[in-house]
This record gives C-alpha cells, structure tokens and sequence, in this order.
C-alpha cells in the first residue's frame, strides 16, 4: 500500500461517514419548507405555522442545562422507526372530543423558538413533547368527575378544581410523593433547587408545595420558567392533512 493510498482511504473513512450523517441532513433540514394547507383536504390555505406561549426559550434553555434531556424525550417518531403515534397522548389522542384523531409525528417546526431541539437521549422517563396536552386532558377529566361528585358545574369549582401549574410545582419538587400517591414508581430526583423558602405573610401562596412552621416552599424564577415550558410543550394542534397520522384521511384534524 502506497502512502498516497493510505491516506485517500483515510480521508474516505472520515469523509464519507461525515457527509452522510452530518453534511447530508444539515443541507436537508435547512432548505426545508414550512408545510401548506390545502384547501380542497383542509378547506383553508396559508402556511403552517405552530404557535407557542410560556416562557419558551428560557424554559428550554435550563431543562437542558438540568440534563432532563438525558431521560425525556421530545420526539414521536415515524411508525416504521418506533410506536410512539399508537402511544395515546404522545403525539396527539386518537378520539379527541372537538378535532377528532390529532396524531402526528414530530417535525422540525415542533421546536421553533428554542436554540436546540431538546428531542432527548433516551426514555427513562416518559416523553414529554406533548405533556401540556395531556396534562389538559387529565384536568379536564379530573375536574368533571370532581364536579359529579360534589353536585357543581364544573366553572364553579374553585379550589377544588384541578391545578396544572401546582401539580407540576408538586412533581418538581418531590417525584416520589407523587409517584407514591398514583402507586408508580419513578426515578426522577427531587429538583428542590427550583424552590425557595419564604415566610408565611398573611394568606399562603396558591402555588406553594409545602408550609412547615410558618414557612412555605415556593418556585422561584427558575421553577417558573421551567413549569411554563413544561405546561406549554403541546404538539397536536391543527396541522396539515399531509401532516396527520392517518394515510388515508380526507381532511386534516378539525
């Protein structure tokens, strides 16, 4: 083997892994095109373009410097590559009340407004790209069965309604209780840092997730960004019928 060739081999063991799985998808993702709606299957037109609230940057931005990355993915995958569309809520309800079937897979736009697509490493933990949605959904049951109970319609049952922003806190600062309450198990470890302690001024905090001898624990700035993008990551909105999970489908969800 000569020295020219030794090198020309070199060069093609780094180069072409390089260009296939880096260069390649690079050029793919930035030359693509916000999806359409076409008005003979979705009876609109325009560009679609998902909208988010919450404090998105800033949440994403400490749930990766948290490592919650490491075990949460953000990603349902397409079904030749996994089940994630089958799981019910991860990327949307197969019989939703109002829109009917809104399952999708994920797709580049899901991450706008973030610097890095937070799409995880692994699934220690479930996947949370569209925890905001479930999170609704479970409200929503909770607080009609808690209205059944009590003989109340449902806007009229204060704080005995279910509290997202609360049950988040409550999850952040101490997974195992919790886990416990619902008889799971979870290796999630407490994040008490996202909490500070204060005392007790006249009434207590809506959203403090203990009081101990006149002290309650309270989220502080971080804990407030974080739950804000974790009550927010909703991905089964309206979307394109090109876009849904079902081949066959005349119109897109409603």
């Amino acid at each position: 083997m000569t020295v020219k060739t030794f090198f020309y081999g070199l060069i093609a063991s780094f180069g072409i892994p390089w260009l296939i799985m880096l260069a390649v998808p690079f050029a793919s993702m930035r030359s693509q095109e916000a999806p359409q709606f076409d008005e003979s299957k979705d009876e609109k037109t325009g560009v679609f373009q998902p909208m988010y609230s919450g404090r998105r940057g800033t949440g994403s931005l400490i749930y990766r410097q948290e490592g919650c990355a490491v075990c949460h993915t953000q990603v349902t995958r397409p079904t030749y590559a996994g089940n994630d569309v089958f799981r019910e809520g991860q990327g949307g309800f197969a019989k939703d009340e109002v829109r009917g079937d809104t399952r999708r897979i994920s797709m580049p736009f899901d991450y706008n407004g973030e610097d890095y697509a937070n799409i995880g490493e692994s699934r220690i933990g479930p996947d949370l790209g569209n925890y905001g949605r479930r999170l609704e959904v479970k409200a929503a049951a909770y607080n009609k069965a808690k209205a059944e109970e009590l003989g109340l319609d449902i806007d009229k049952l204060g704080e005995h309604a279910f509290n997202i922003e609360l049950a988040v806190y409550r999850h952040l600062f101490d997974p195992q209780i919790n886990a416990k309450k619902h008889m799971l198990k979870t290796n999630c470890p407490s994040n008490s840092r996202f909490f500070d302690e204060a005392g007790v001024m006249g009434q207590e905090s809506d959203l403090a997730v203990a009081v101990v001898d006149g002290v309650e624990v309270v989220p502080n700035d971080r804990g407030r960004a974080i739950m804000s993008y974790l009550i927010n990551l909703k991905r089964d909105g309206e979307v394109p019928a090109s876009m849904q999970y079902g081949r066959d489908k005349e119109k897109g969800s409603k």
